[in-house]
């Protein structure tokens, strides 16, 4: 694992034969795409076999991708294939030492022990964001010996689950508008790509996909079944453990989703409530001294990650204090990063053009939803559109006051691009459109 105390050689698995890895894949390829159909919870999407083992296969293609791009256009020391190295390392441990392997996640390696929860750089929590993906992968490695595509082909067969639970939210939101709400859930260029790579990414979009499912479902049928409240509270932990500040943005908007349902009041008057109180509360906890404050934790990820020295896509910040003003002084900025960036006309590298180009259209996505919106869905399902307006809206913020480089910043918003963009997509009137065009015509 990285940063263990096993003393182990680090290798990569010898591939005798490129053909039989290609066989191998196909071997296990096939009954995947035969278990998929057969589970009950994906069977209840309600979605043709076809377009499902398509969608299936086409996540898997963009695993394959991520993989050969991060290794052809990046080098081998990059995220992806050394997360993939250190999970064969730790498949070597679960042979020869199998008490060091269950006990070493566990274990903190450093003078400071359990201490930097929150910061990005050393320290046993940001080992632990790795490190769950590692013993993951040294699982996987028991039937892959250690390739990086049959892996990443397991890794993928998981995260699949995280598109179903969300379509299965949204077709519920939006019923009869199944291909648009497939675009949404399936098919975001950014959020496929971003979350197919083994990385914690699809790990994130998985936890994230399930804790929204199981709220959404329970307040649909007025019941928190245990079933749902034990994976709720588990997607819930290991989103806190792999990105601990996404939950900082989940917490109110889910909290103001579930009391607006549960107490029947209108989405407007419970996310107002909740969020001028959650404002106050945080910016008088900066006010006490000793007191968990939210604001400093901010302002200190923004300057660790600064420390880490410029990348290819670096982008200037200004430098964040613990304070009222300050944060209001950086909301321009930050919007402008988050929801404006990468411009087409700005190419720091060659690989940042498509993702332009991407935002580009959802920009222009936007325009025709503000000139061409069709009626509002089931009012019931309005609450949980509040939710995910504000949770982005507040997550997205979150990355452009942090983040200082535009290949990061794309792809941690691509994880919350599904909760804006399908209802963007299901409420802009495309017959009205058509129709115009035609007239025109």
């Amino acid at each position: 694992m990285l940063n263990s105390k096993a003393n182990i050689l680090t290798i990569f698995p010898h591939r005798k034969s490129v053909a039989l890895n290609y066989l191998l894949f196909l071997v296990y390829l096939v009954p995947l795409c035969w278990l998929l159909l057969r589970i009950p919870f994906v069977k209840k999407a309600g979605i043709d076999s076809s377009i499902l083992t398509g969608l299936f296969l086409f996540k898997v293609a963009a695993g394959i991708a991520i993989g050969w791009i991060s290794l052809n256009i990046y080098g081998a020391g990059n995220d992806y294939w050394d997360l993939n190295k250190e999970g064969w390392i730790e498949y070597q441990l679960l042979i020869s030492d199998p008490r060091e392997y269950f006990s070493n996640i566990f274990t903190s390696p450093y003078p400071a022990g359990y201490g930097g929860m929150f910061g990005p750089l050393d320290s046993f929590w940001n080992d632990l964001r790795n490190n769950i993906v590692i013993k993951i992968l040294s699982v996987f490695n028991i039937f892959s010996r250690g390739d990086y595509y049959i892996n990443s082909l397991f890794f993928n067969f998981l995260i699949f689950f995280g598109h179903i639970a969300l379509y299965r939210v949204f077709i519920k939101v939006y019923p009869g508008r199944l291909i648009r709400v497939i675009i949404g859930c399936f098919l975001l260029p950014s959020m496929i790509y971003f979350s197919s790579g083994i990385h914690k990414d699809g790990l994130v979009f998985l936890m994230l996909a399930i804790l929204v499912y199981c709220i959404f479902f329970s307040l649909q049928q007025n019941r928190f079944t245990k079933k749902r409240i034990l994976f709720a509270g588990i997607s819930l932990v290991l989103l806190f453990l792999l990105r601990n500040f996404i939950v900082f943005a989940l917490i109110p908007a889910a909290f103001a989703w579930v009391l607006s349902a549960i107490a029947k009041w209108h989405p407007f008057k419970s996310f107002a409530i909740v969020y001028l109180a959650a404002g106050i509360l945080i910016f008088s906890l900066g006010a006490i001294p000793g007191v968990f404050n939210p604001l400093e934790i901010i302002s200190q990820r923004q300057s660790d990650y600064l420390s880490l020295g410029p990348s290819a896509t670096q982008i200037e910040l200004k430098i964040l204090s613990p304070d009222l003003k300050s944060f209001m002084s950086n909301t321009p900025q930050a919007l402008n990063h988050v929801l404006m960036r990468p411009y087409l006309t700005e190419l720091p590298v060659s690989s940042i053009l498509p993702l332009g180009i991407e935002l580009a259209f959802y920009q222009f996505l936007l325009l025709l939803f503000l000139f061409f919106r069709r009626k509002n869905p089931d009012p019931a399902n309005r609450s949980f559109l509040y939710f995910a307006l504000f949770f982005s809206f507040s997550g997205l913020l979150l990355i452009g006051y942090i983040v200082p480089a535009l290949g990061a910043l794309v792809r941690y918003r691509s994880l919350y691009l599904p909760f804006i963009i399908t209802p963007l997509i299901c409420q802009v009137d495309w017959g009205k459109i058509k129709r115009l065009i035609q007239v025109k015509k």
